[in-house]
């Protein structure tokens, strides 16, 4: 635990933003208690924020095309001054940053799948049994893509709203108040959902773990799925070093490779990219292997570029024959060493894989998993230059105090992101992410999507 500079009266009151629906502040109490447990001498006062994502409730995510949604106005509080930190799911935070703010802790990276979610009538389900012509709720682009190649016979249709509303929408209908047919207004029936797909971890965290039906483990899940991160200001050295207790290096690092494989991608809600990270240790514990998969797919899900790569996660840093241990990571020791192991990058072959009527999907969906691996990269001069920085940031997170392994693990995990990205544009991901972009519908007031969604 960090030992703050605070006299054993002292009292500081830290203002922590959230948002205001309830999963978010269940999450920023998550980070609240485990902060209270390491500096019980801290008060901390929420201040609940509304964002643009969660006042349109009416519109796809991937219609909306901004990519500060659930994290604008928050991080206008972070910027004025009215909070000291925020606490995000960190899959909504954009992979850019704005400037002065760092994410100073990722942890309680809890199951990063997605589940389903069945209407009472349909309750011990699986998405395969459901009848031809089912009506199944997401918000994602990635998951109609991903679940329209493995159940072709279901239609996936757009919802919206918190998770409570959601649920509530699922279990008792949506209504809609019209749609444009030509010029006139014509009346749309009630819309029954009968099943819905959600992420796993917000579905825990608000105790209804038994209203899931499937969990979809097999499929690919979104970027930082699972993860709570903690946004604050990057000269703010008292906040970042109370932050720094919550830090869970396993789930920054599998977050920072995927957040950099979809800044290099380009990526948003309106591409539907979906990834899988696997650490693997070797027999002694350290090194470990971070493994990252990912695919592409087209808005239909009849095209997929998939790929991956692994990278050995180094526990000394090489410094003119002296060493880093990664056992403390508050200090830098150095002491004499001989060479070490260079960590390496590797990838297997990727595939384009076309949906065929008569193909196995599953079996194509794993197709490229297994193939031999090949060592593409040895560490960089850069990477070696961000490790021994102090003020590096990786993929928005800033952790401090961290040593200088530390942040070349970061850097190994950037690079893996960056690394497998580029083989994707070049096996094909690019044709796939051009036609996307071109195809962008209009703004939503442009259309009748609007219209034809349903309404709180």
């Amino acid at each position: 635990m960090n030992k703050l500079i605070m006299s054993e009266n002292d009292e500081r009151i830290i203002r922590v933003g959230s948002r205001r629906s309830q999963l978010a502040l269940i999450q920023t109490n998550i980070a609240i208690n485990l902060l209270k447990d390491k500096h019980p001498n801290l008060r901390f006062e929420v201040v609940k924020i509304s964002t643009i994502g969660d006042k349109i409730l009416d519109v796809a995510l991937s219609k909306i095309g901004d990519k500060s949604l659930f994290t604008k106005e928050l991080e206008n509080a972070l910027m004025d001054g009215t909070v000291d930190f925020v606490v995000h799911s960190l899959k909504d935070v954009p992979t850019g940053m704005p400037p002065g703010l760092v994410l100073g802790c990722v942890f309680d990276r809890t199951s990063p799948d997605d589940v389903v979610l069945m209407s009472p009538s349909n309750r011990g389900r699986k998405l395969s049994d459901l009848p031809e012509g089912s009506l199944v709720g997401t918000s994602a682009l990635r998951r109609v893509a991903t679940l329209t190649r493995l159940y072709p016979h279901l239609n996936f249709v757009s919802i919206r709203g918190n998770l409570n509303t959601r649920l509530k929408k699922l279990d008792e209908g949506c209504a809609v108040t019209s749609f444009s047919v030509g010029n006139t207004e014509s009346p749309v029936p009630l819309i029954k959902y009968d099943a819905i797909i959600l992420a796993k971890a917000g579905i825990q965290r608000l105790g209804w773990s038994d209203r899931i039906d499937q969990v979809l483990d097999d499929c690919y899940h979104a970027v930082s799925q699972g993860a709570l991160a903690c946004e604050c200001r990057q000269n703010d050295d008292f906040i970042l070093s109370v932050l720094a207790d919550l830090h869970n290096e396993s789930a920054a690092l599998s977050c920072i490779a995927e957040r950099s494989l979809m800044r290099h991608l380009d990526g948003g809600c309106s591409t539907p990219i979906g990834v899988r990270t696997r650490f693997s240790p070797n027999t002694g514990g350290h090194p470990w292997f971070l493994q990252l998969h990912a695919n592409v797919l087209s808005t239909n899900g009849a095209q997929c570029v998939k790929g991956s790569v692994v990278t050995e996660l180094p526990c000394r840093l090489i410094q003119t024959g002296k060493r880093c241990n990664s056992s403390d990571i508050h200090k830098e020791s150095a002491s004499p060493t001989r060479r070490t192991k260079i960590p390496r990058l590797a990838f297997p072959s990727t595939d384009i894989v076309s949906l065929s009527t008569t193909s196995n999907l599953s079996e194509k969906l794993e197709s490229s998993m297994d193939k031999q691996l090949n060592v593409i990269q040895d560490p960089t001069g850069d990477e070696l230059c961000l490790a021994r920085d102090s003020s590096s940031v990786f993929m928005g997170i800033h952790v401090r105090p961290a040593c200088a392994v530390a942040r070349l693990r970061m850097a190994r995990a950037q690079s893996l992101g960056s690394v497998l990205a580029a083989h994707l544009l070049t096996a094909g991901a690019d044709r796939i992410l051009d036609k996307i972009r071109s195809n962008l519908l209009p703004k939503p007031s442009e259309t009748t999507f609007e219209k034809s969604q349903c309404k709180l």
